[in-house]
């Protein structure tokens, strides 16, 4: 490369200006797949205009996990259209396994979905509870897909809940991974110990997963991060009974 600095970047963005310069030509540039040859040399030398030397084990292919590796991108430019003062082949991404040039869905991708609620229930579920009677309440907890793209690929997305917050209004949180159930269970249940108006609000946490179209494999892979909705109640009263003696 003589002179000239190279700047390598990661395997999706150099698939990304491989695909874009493929859209939309620049005369000036020309990009290719070739192997990185792998012998000791002052520059990074591929296998595009010749054949590399006897190998010597300076260069680590990766393993793929079956998968056939994805040769390193490399890059020329000349200074006009016509030219053929064409510069050295410049590495700018190296060797890769498919899954490296497909998009990753982020935590901030994930949080972008307008993910729909769940339906939540209390019992009892007219306007008024009793202090201490137990209140239970649960989930109906379900997947949610969607259809999407992210930098011009197709995806499919799959969010589930993992877990539950319930704020029962009186400064009581109870955390579970528990979508509670309907009486006779118990399992997700609070006690109010004095009268109040409350407002109980669920909070859900999801995790996802997504597949991208262009794998051939067409693989799941978790989403690295979480999402939350929240459900809220209607208000109610909290009321205590009392006996009265008559008579």
């Amino acid at each position: 490369m003589g002179e000239d600095k190279v700047v390598l970047v990661d395997a999706f963005e150099g698939e990304q200006e491989l695909r874009s310069w493929k859209a939309k030509p620049d005369p000036l540039k020309q990009y290719a797949r070739a192997p990185l040859c792998n012998v000791n040399s002052e520059y990074l030398t591929p296998g595009i205009d010749g054949p590399c030397g006897p190998p010597n084990g300076t260069v680590q292919v990766p393993w793929c996990e079956g998968e056939a590796p994805v040769e390193p991108l490399w890059v020329r430019t000349r200074p006009t259209p016509t030219s053929d003062d064409w510069t050295l082949w410049q590495m700018r991404a190296g060797w890769a396994c498919p899954d490296d040039l497909l998009p990753a869905l982020t935590e901030r991708d994930l949080r972008r979905l307008t993910i729909k609620p769940l339906t939540a229930h209390r019992q009892p579920a007219g306007t008024e509870a009793l202090v201490n009677k137990a209140l239970i309440v649960y989930a109906e907890p379900e997947n949610r897909t969607f259809r999407t793209s992210l930098l011009g690929y197709g995806i499919d997305v799959e969010v589930y809940p993992v877990a539950y917050t319930w704020d029962f209004g009186d400064g009581a949180v109870l955390e579970t991974d528990d979508p509670g159930a309907p009486y006779p269970s118990f399992d997700v249940a609070h006690t109010y110990s004095q009268e109040l108006t409350a407002t109980v609000i669920l909070t859900t946490t999801w995790e996802g997963k997504y597949r991208v179209d262009e794998d051939p494999d067409r693989e799941w892979r978790d989403i690295q991060g979480t999402a939350h909705t929240t459900t809220p109640f209607e208000p109610f009263d909290v009321i205590e009974l009392r006996s009265t003696l008559v008579g």
